[in-house]
């Protein structure tokens, strides 16, 4: 198989930014169905986008043989079309067939000589890119998908967004020979949408995926490329087989280092002794009235020089481990805590009716919430999980039914879309009357570096937008946290970081979410809108 080479690559987007890549090389065999794992803002999507071709590297080069397409890429224009069925907008996405398809005709209609030249580079074209397969390609890949057979015939903008995303995924596939490189489509899709999407790249041979849902990396995937702190590693086997190889690493690791630092407080306690006992000679000459006082010094110069060469020792083991541990993420606790405990209930939803644009999402839902229950959400895309959030927050009304909350009882929320997304941070916490000392900790300890302090919001990653927005949810005290879809776009490490520390401080929460693995380690109940495959 064909291979994408990095060579010596180095890479940053500008001066007031750290460098992403420095010397980076790196072989990808294009066989592979390969993850690339790592903290927000390490670099996956800019590792993608290097070996597409997308950006040049500043240093050094990529050596790649291979044709690649990237997801999510440029919108193309027939999407603005509301008109434009699925099949039109697939076809679209892989290549103009059909602007080639009315010229052809408008070519041969003139038959002038020069139109016919024409006719004939466009026919070449369009049969390289297999313009007369490409419908029966198309179709046979949504099939793969588990996508509805009617659906290529429906508009595109009456898809829901994860059926528009897995239809332009399996577009990726379609021309034979193109390498995907696919930057997190798991992203609003439902946990239904996710286990078919799974399926579906896990019966095909060599792609990039980018992902933070690790179940869904588990079954899609043969190789893990992560991006660690101080290195990028390639390991052969499932996300599990890198996580587990990657812990038993970092424990012997530790062990490691614990038995260096016992040997360096042994060390420096010989050494301080050597000192003081050079030091002790030295003084001999002035304390015994000694007769050979030349004697007496030179002993003593040879004591200090034996203490100097311990010390040497010294540095010299604590050179040789300086990078040890390097890739171990910083271990740092975040507060998740609801204030509210005892009996009694913090919300009650009677007999609810919800509809949103005139369509019935639900009717005569009734649940409670009790301090410290942690009720999960789920459901197919477009059943109302985000409506109920609305309601429960007092955001939207309802059609029918009530929601009851005591008046003591104080809500936190975290939106699916991010309440700031524009303007500078500072800004916006002294707008709100919200501490920026405690602020930048909590974004700290989810690993979003102090430098956005002093970028736009608009500047921001999506994952650091999502991470301001949980840190913002949790600034004030509250009884009942309200997150919607916390996970979108946040990396694995964070959210393993979240979900340990809600099951350690066990705050009272109702949460949507697709993360499977999440969902259920946290979730005490489990609330589903509707059981219909999303």
């Amino acid at each position: 198989m064909a291979s994408i080479i990095f060579h010596f690559v180095d890479f940053g987007y500008d001066a007031s930014r750290a460098e992403v890549f420095r010397e980076l090389s790196l072989l990808i065999d294009s066989g592979w169905r390969c993850a690339v794992v790592g903290r927000n803002g390490q670099g996956k999507t800019t590792l993608l986008k290097l070996a597409g071709g997308l950006l040049t590297p500043t240093a050094g080069h990529v050596e790649n043989p291979l044709i690649t397409r990237y997801f999510p890429g440029v919108v193309p224009p027939a999407l603005a079309r509301r008109a434009q069925t699925t099949l039109e907008v697939v076809r679209e996405s892989i290549a103009p067939f059909t602007a080639w398809e009315r010229e052809m005709e408008r070519c041969l209609a003139q038959g002038t000589e020069t139109a016919l030249a024409r006719y004939g580079e466009l026919h070449e074209r369009y049969l390289a890119r297999g313009g007369y397969e490409v419908d029966g390609r198309i179709a046979r890949e949504c099939a793969a998908m588990e996508l509805e057979p009617d659906l290529l015939a429906r508009p595109f903008h009456s898809l829901s967004g994860g059926e528009q995303t897995r239809a332009l995924v399996a577009a990726l596939f379609v021309e034979p020979g193109v390498y995907p490189l696919i930057d997190e489509p798991t992203n609003h899709l439902d946990m239904a949408g996710r286990d078919r999407l799974m399926a579906y790249l896990a019966g095909k041979r060599g792609f990039l995926l980018v992902s933070h849902d690790r179940r869904f990396l588990d079954g899609a995937v043969d190789h893990v490329l992560s991006i660690n702190r101080r290195d990028v590693r390639l390991n052969q086997g499932t996300f599990s087989q890198w996580r587990a190889q990657m812990e038993e690493e970092l424990e012997a690791e530790r062990r490691t280092r614990e038995k260096i630092e016992r040997d360096v407080a042994r060390l420096n306690a010989a050494a301080q002794a050597t000192r003081r006992n050079a030091q002790s000679r030295e003084g001999d000459k002035y304390r015994t009235g000694a007769f050979d006082k030349g004697f007496i010094g030179h002993r003593a110069a040879k004591q200090m020089k034996r203490a100097r060469n311990v010390e040497r020792r010294i540095e010299a083991q604590l050179e040789a481990k300086r990078g040890l541990l390097g890739n171990r993420e910083k271990v740092r606790e975040l507060a998740v805590e609801t204030a509210a405990q005892g009996p009694g209930h913090l919300l009650v939803a009677q007999n609810l009716t919800l509809s949103r644009a005139g369509r019935v999402l639900c009717r005569e839902l009734s649940f409670a919430v009790k301090p410290g229950e942690r009720l999960a959400v789920v459901g197919r895309n477009g059943c109302g999980k985000t409506t109920l959030l609305d309601v429960l927050a007092g955001e939207r009304s309802v059609d029918a039914g009530t929601v009851r909350r005591p008046g003591h009882v104080g809500l936190a929320r975290s939106y699916q879309r991010p309440l700031w997304r524009h303007g500078l941070l500072r800004g916006h916490l002294e707008a709100h009357g919200l501490d920026e000392t405690r602020f930048r900790q909590l974004l700290g300890v989810l690993g979003v570096q102090a430098e956005v302090f002093d970028r736009d919001l608009a500047s921001y990653s999506l994952g650091e937008q999502k991470k301001v927005d949980l840190a913002r949810s949790l600034m004030r005290p509250a009884d009942v946290l309200l997150w919607d879809e916390p996970l979108n776009y946040i990396d694995l490490h964070a959210r393993e970081q979240i979900e340990h520390a809600v099951l350690e401080r066990c705050p009272t929460l109702v949460f949507v979410e697709h993360d499977r693995a999440f969902v259920e380690r946290v979730a005490t109940r489990v609330l589903c809108l509707d059981e219909e495959p999303g």
